[in-house]
């Protein structure tokens, strides 16, 4: 369709099938699916918003950036790292 919206239909179809003992009840389902949906609306809500605990969403505690940072916490955005160990080797 160019433009506009689709028309809204009135016209509501419900079909009872039985074929030998087999059932089916399209005109009930339909209407407890109504009284479902009333009650307990689907909320369309994205996996992680505001209210997702911190590790999931992505963000640290503070004790664990302290541990990573060491004693540059609160004074660089370097994390600490111990100078590399200098390893000399002496010949007899």
């Amino acid at each position: 369709m160019i433009g506009g919206q689709p028309p809204v239909s009135t016209l509501e179809r419900c079909v009872d099938v039985r074929i030998g003992n087999e059932s089916s009840f399209g005109c009930i389902n339909q209407q407890l699916r109504r009284e479902v949906d009333r009650a307990n609306p689907s909320l369309n809500l994205p996996p992680i918003d505001a209210r997702s605990p911190d590790v999931r969403v992505g963000n640290v505690n503070e004790a664990a950036v302290r541990q990573q940072y060491g004693s540059n916490y609160g004074r660089s955005a370097i994390p600490y790292r111990p100078a590399a160990p200098n390893y000399s080797f002496t010949r007899r």
